[in-house]
């Protein structure tokens, strides 16, 4: 009975060793789908953030041409403004040397 025990030792260290062996591999699976899902997530999230940095980019270029058309607009009701303030201004003296003359001939 004596030879028995260390064959049994033998098979049970054998035995246990299988199995460390085999849940290791299994850990070693586990964690490259873990690996490769976190892979993933981050491409997908770089994905993301670059659409999300192009519909900025286009949302930028959008406002900076309203802001340019905007500013073109001011400048052009400012001109028109300007234009409008002399040719009032123009009449205004027109209409006082009118007057001016009207009263000249009145006087005399």
């Amino acid at each position: 009975m004596k030879s028995r025990q260390p064959q049994d030792e033998l098979y049970a260290q054998q035995t246990e060793n299988r199995h460390l062996k085999e849940m290791i591999a299994a850990l070693r699976d586990e964690m490259e789908k873990m690996r490769i899902a976190e892979q993933e997530h981050i491409q997908q999230a770089i994905a993301a953030a670059h659409e999300e940095i192009g519909q900025l980019k286009n949302m930028i270029c959008a406002l900076r041409d309203e802001l340019e058309r905007r500013r073109i607009e001011y400048e052009e009701r400012c001109h028109a403004l300007e234009l409008a303030g002399r040719d009032e201004a123009r009449q205004l003296q027109e209409m006082i040397r009118t007057l001016r003359e009207k009263l000249e001939r009145t006087d005399r």
